[in-house]
């Protein structure tokens, strides 16, 4: 039996990290420049297409800030995998990461307030938030950009959503942010990307009911 290539999504490629000597070296800077270049050029495309213009030129600068750019390169994976994996195998911790994370509104993981209804019940009060429609557009095409960039030639329509299911990542985002990425990464699993890419231009950002969550309007500001 022929041995399964591991999907862009399963654990084993998105968090188990390869180990690196932390040193800085032309090989790792022009590799990781590279990576993060083919990536940002993705994310541009994608965005483009679907009218997020301004997006699509300022995502992931903070890619290019000291503590990112530099972490980036000192646990550079090969093109394989983000260099945050190596980082957290080294450290405990990604530096670039948290750094990344409260710059770039496109991750879900940004999008985390106190909820005040929550910390009256007594309830742990840190709860994710509902996350504008831009941003969840320009996640959907990181994704996608992200699988192309790490999968190469092994990339298809099914991959975003292969690693969006591997990395549980629904049950942490607001629901209705979880069900609005997951309606985005079935269209483009079983219709291809250029309905994808239709349907969020003409239909998501233009504010469009989303049929099943009883949602009428979204928010498109923050």
């Amino acid at each position: 039996m022929q041995k399964k290539e591991p999907a862009a999504g399963d654990g084993v490629i998105r968090y188990a990290g390869v180990p690196t000597d932390g040193k800085i070296t032309l090989e790792k800077t022009l590799g990781h420049l590279k990576t993060v270049l083919t990536h940002k050029a993705l994310v541009a495309e994608g965005c483009f297409q679907v009218g997020l213009i301004g997006q699509g030129i300022c995502h992931d600068l903070s890619k290019f800030s000291p503590v990112e750019f530099w972490n980036g390169v000192r646990y550079y994976q090969y093109g394989k995998q983000s260099p945050n994996n190596g980082e957290r195998l080294t450290k405990g911790y990604s530096e670039a990461w948290i750094h990344h994370k409260g710059h770039n509104r496109h991750h879900y993981e940004h999008w985390n307030d106190y909820n005040i209804e929550a910390a009256r019940r007594g309830d742990y009060p840190v709860c994710p938030v509902q996350m504008p429609r831009k941003y969840v557009a320009e996640m959907l095409m990181d994704r996608i950009a992200a699988s192309k960039t790490y999968m190469k030639d092994r990339y298809t329509d099914a991959s975003p959503m292969a690693y969006y299911r591997h990395g549980k990542a629904g049950s942490l985002m607001h629901p209705q942010t979880a069900r609005e990425l997951h309606g985005m990464l079935r269209i483009l699993e079983e219709r291809g990307e250029k309905e994808c890419f239709r349907f969020v231009r003409d239909y998501y950002l233009k504010g469009f009911p989303i049929p099943g969550t009883g949602q009428k309007t979204a928010p498109s500001s923050g």
